[in-house]
């Protein structure tokens, strides 16, 4: 498997609020995150940080002490997801000037060939195969939901004035 890992700012931000974290080879599975913290808000750029280093930090603590069953990695990343959450929330609890601050948070951990994938947000996870490239994750927006249920085309949300509006992010629903 070839990686490659690569962040901008884009056209629209002063600043990059994206982190991310790539390991391959670590104690016996490989994990690669991404977090965008949310343009607009106080402190995007701390809270992707602060998200992938809590993730992080979770996955190298407790991985070894999981059963590693698909059902059981699945369970691990969600409460890894969890604990990340909590860890942007409450510093977005504890200092006023980074109330509000939130992100996407993207985990592929990858153990035995098998990919599992924690996701919230809009960011992504591609599979790319040749010259295949398949989407693993659904956009937690608004756009994405109006699209789902038939309200507008995909090719309406190219181009709809809402289309970065997140319905999930971590910080979003406060602490869990």
């Amino acid at each position: 498997m070839r990686v490659l890992a690569n962040s901008d700012k884009g056209k629209v931000r002063e600043q990059n609020e994206d982190y991310y974290y790539v390991s391959e080879g670590f104690e016996g599975f490989d994990v690669y995150m991404l977090a965008d913290g949310m343009g607009g808000y106080n402190g995007g750029e701390i809270a992707s940080k602060l998200a992938i280093e809590a993730a992080k930090k979770y996955i190298e603590k407790n991985f070894k002490k999981i059963e590693h069953s698909k059902e059981a990695i699945l369970e691990f990343l969600k409460k890894t997801m969890e604990y990340a959450n909590n860890v942007v929330f409450d510093k977005s609890e504890d200092i006023e000037e980074l109330k509000g601050m939130g992100t996407t948070l993207e985990i592929c951990l990858i153990y035995n060939n098998r990919a599992y994938i924690g996701h919230i947000g809009d960011s992504r996870i591609y599979r790319i195969r040749g010259k295949f490239i398949r989407k693993l994750t659904t956009d937690h927006s608004y756009v994405e939901t109006l699209v789902k249920d038939g309200t507008i085309t995909k090719e309406e949300a190219k181009h709809h004035p809402k289309k970065n509006m997140l319905m999930k992010a971590l910080r979003m629903f406060g602490r869990n």
